[in-house]
């Protein structure tokens, strides 16, 4: 007999693909936002009473993989690239952010008489807490719409490193309060310097010494479970260090999707690799999703409403300030960012799981814990649904990117055709199987015809766009490419060819879909 636990897992999967699939098929919404709903919703019923998000969970098992993730497939190209607006914001900018979003935490509640008993200490930790951004949702739009490679890459990049930073300077936080001393920004700093430092030496050694064990295996299998296990002793031995084992992984990741897949892997395991770690990331991604929607509990928020306004707005301005003034520094050392940029960079600094794990991991004798635990998850709802919903609208508002019109009609004339071609074939079946009249047939087969001839024409004046025709050679010859291993698979599983033969033919093409895709 199953226990409850499993259960609900079972239960969690079921729900979290049911929610995909609708969001994929019947919706634009992106389907981390829709996740966050679902749990909403669900949080109702009482029906996961035993999942929820634990300090432990989070840092120890779920944060990694994210991480690591992440960080191998960031592009090394981009991230040198934009290294200096990166690090700027992820470091310096956390630091700001911090600054500001406490003291202006701790001069409202004084101002507006909310709790003049919570000191500036408590509000630097909630800004600690909620410094962190996690822009899953806005990147997805951003890919939806044609965002700026640049401007896409800056936030990935940032959320990426400030995860680190901001981890960091939570500890140093933490420790203050939890040691009883005064807090001291120099001394604060140094610590911030050897931690950082630490974590990523440590990730860059664990990193290059896996990179260089699978150059010496060819076996796809075992490959992935070395990328898995260096995922996890690399948080798990600077940690032991008392570094930052987020930056740790962050700068393995970096290490092994950039310098051990070159070294060390063929292009069938780079792709079994890619494929797998973004299951990985796309399973782990949703459940934490979800349950923040089942945690966010609507009752405790409206009871603390006004401490959550309160928050948001300091929250925002605090994210103001450290944008706003850091862009003026960035504009000196690098390639302008706009004004309209620095807003996007702004509205879509969305805040997610990290911040929730750091509000949850204060101990809990700490008398401000259930507050902070309160205003971040506020802040958090409001900054993915809110946040995360109208970032759309704010790139059409402010002209930011655009898709390509001619690749649009493109897209929506081949999904016609292909609509088209499924009925008529449908419509041959029914003919065959005497399920409709000669005449019915003629009439229908008449005006499907219509159909296919108006969008083939509409196909071939925009065939010649550069974009259009760029993406219409590397859709069709992937699928070409996928048919032609489909093929030597099936011809290997019967025994037509050897299993060498068509390990060297599939290896060929996977290194021909990784030059499609890079």
């Amino acid at each position: 007999m199953e226990s409850p636990i499993e259960t609900e897992i079972i239960l969690l999967l079921m729900v979290i693909i049911s929610v995909a699939m609708g969001v994929r098929y019947y919706s634009k919404l992106p389907y981390t936002i829709a996740l966050i709903f679902a749990g909403i919703l669900l949080s109702f019923f009482d029906i996961f009473p035993d999942i929820r998000l634990t300090p432990e969970l989070i840092f120890n098992v779920l944060l990694p993989p994210l991480l690591f993730e992440a960080a191998f497939n960031l592009n090394a190209h981009e991230l040198k690239e934009n290294i200096k607006p990166i690090l700027i914001y992820a470091v310096f900018g956390v630091i700001i952010a911090v600054l500001s979003t406490g003291f202006l935490l701790h001069s409202s509640f004084s101002f507006f008489h909310i709790d003049t008993t919570m000191p500036l200490i408590a509000c630097l930790l909630f800004g600690a807490v909620i410094s962190s951004t996690d822009p899953i949702s806005v990147l997805a739009i951003f890919k939806q719409l044609g965002v700026p490679v640049r401007l896409s890459s800056i936030i990935e990049g940032e959320s990426l490193f400030n995860d680190g930073v901001s981890v960091v300077v939570y500890g140093i936080v933490l420790a203050a309060i939890t040691t009883h001393s005064d807090f001291s920004l120099i001394h604060g700093l140094k610590e911030f310097v050897i931690v950082a430092f630490g974590g990523a030496v440590t990730g860059a050694i664990l990193g290059l010494t896996f990179s260089r064990i699978t150059a010496l295996v060819d076996d796809h299998l075992i490959e992935i479970t070395l990328t898995t296990i260096v995922t996890y002793l690399t948080y798990i031995v600077a940690e032991y260090f008392d570094v930052s084992g987020v930056i740790a992984v962050i700068v393995a990741g970096l290490m092994v999707g950039n310098y051990g897949t070159k070294i060390g892997m063929s292009p069938t395991t780079r792709v079994s690799v890619k494929d797998f770690w973004a299951y990985i990331a796309f399973i782990i991604n949703s459940i934490v999703f979800f349950i923040i929607g089942l945690e966010v509990g609507i009752t405790n928020i409206f009871t603390n409403i006004h401490y959550i306004l309160i928050a948001i707005i300091a929250v925002l301005i605090g994210r103001t300030i450290s944008v706003t003034v850091l862009t003026q520094f960035i504009n000196q050392v690098d390639k302008k960012i706009s004004f309209k940029w620095q807003a996007v960079f702004i509205w879509g600094g969305v805040r997610g799981a990290l911040a929730m794990a750091l509000a949850l991991a204060i101990p809990k004798e700490y008398e401000y814990r259930d507050i902070i635990l309160v205003m971040t998850f506020g802040v958090v709802g409001f900054s993915l649904i809110v946040q995360g919903l109208s970032i759309g609208k704010l790139l059409d508002f402010l002209h930011v990117g655009g898709r390509d019109k001619n690749l649009d009609t493109y897209e929506i004339e081949k999904g016609k055709l292909i609509a088209i071609n499924g009925a008529s074939q449908e419509l041959e079946v029914m003919y065959k199987e005497a399920l409709i009249s000669g005449h019915i047939y003629k009439i229908l087969s008449e005006h499907y015809s219509k159909d296919i001839a108006k969008a083939k024409e509409i196909i071939e004046k925009i065939a010649h766009d550069p974009n259009v025709k760029d993406y219409e050679f590397k859709t069709s010859f992937k699928r070409l490419l996928l048919k032609e291993k489909d093929s030597i698979q099936d011809s290997m599983k019967h025994g037509i060819i050897s299993s060498q033969a068509g390990e060297q033919l599939i290896n060929t093409i996977n290194k021909e879909i990784l030059h499609l895709h890079p």
